[in-house]
């Protein structure tokens, strides 16, 4: 059974995708810095290798723990994400009783819910979403502004997106670390990465700075899977 979260779960104010992975806390430092470095000459390379080093090679399922932080109201439970390259992904929360919080899925950069729940949420992004699992995905019809590198690994890609804001991406040896939206005058969303010594994605804090909201997923579980039924993409039977 689907039940209605205890609190608002609008992500944000374009309906578009993951948690993505998560959150304004009530007491955040400041948005997430994007790794620095000289620009380099030509972006497009760059931007081709980062988008490729972090793509999933085969369909993934990804098992994490929640906690949420509406402003100052926390709730938590558990979830899993399934996605498939190039552009397949869907989210499932639960609470912790295991009932369904949400299901919805994302094709492209069309998001497919349930009719009960598709009124009830707003996902982050695309690029937040696919960001908080460690992916770089470029806004749809985004233009490449820029990119930096260093010899210390640590690279950036800078995107101009819809409506005069920008979408950018940080990284250190080929590991997304950042993804900030940034609007004419301040920082939207953002995700930060966390990761294990041997490079396994291990925690990822999406930010809505404007409504103090944070969602952490506690990563458990990454593993590569067979390919998922073509009703996986279509959570509850929702319209295409």
């Amino acid at each position: 059974m689907v039940r209605r979260m205890p609190f608002s779960f609008a992500w944000g104010t374009v309906p578009g995708a993951l948690l993505a992975l998560s959150l304004a806390g009530c007491a955040a430092a400041g948005p997430p810095a994007i790794p620095a470095g000289p620009p380099a000459p030509d972006p497009q390379p760059v931007a081709e290798q980062l988008v490729r080093a972090t793509a999933p090679t085969a369909p993934r399922q990804v098992t994490f723990g929640w906690e949420l932080d509406e402003a100052g109201a926390r709730f938590r439970g558990r979830g899993v994400v399934r996605m498939e390259g190039p552009d397949r992904l869907r989210l499932d929360l639960f609470g912790p009783r295991g009932e369904t919080y949400l299901a919805a899925a994302m094709v492209g950069d069309s998001v497919r819910a349930p009719a009960a729940l598709a009124s009830m949420i707003a996902l982050p992004s695309p690029s937040l979403l696919w960001g908080a699992l460690g992916v770089v995905r470029p806004p749809t019809s985004a233009r490449l502004l820029g990119a930096t590198g260093s010899d210390s690994g640590a690279s950036s890609l800078r995107y101009e997106a819809a409506a005069g804001e920008t979408v950018e991406f940080g990284a250190t040896n080929s590991r997304l670390s950042t993804v900030r939206r940034v609007g004419r005058s301040n920082t939207l969303e953002t995700v930060a990465l966390g990761y294990s010594p041997q490079g396994a994605l291990t925690r990822a804090e999406y930010r809505n700075w404007a409504a103090y909201r944070t969602l952490v997923l506690n990563i458990e579980t990454i593993e590569n899977v067979a390919a998922f039924p073509e009703a996986t993409w279509n959570p509850g039977g929702a319209a295409r």
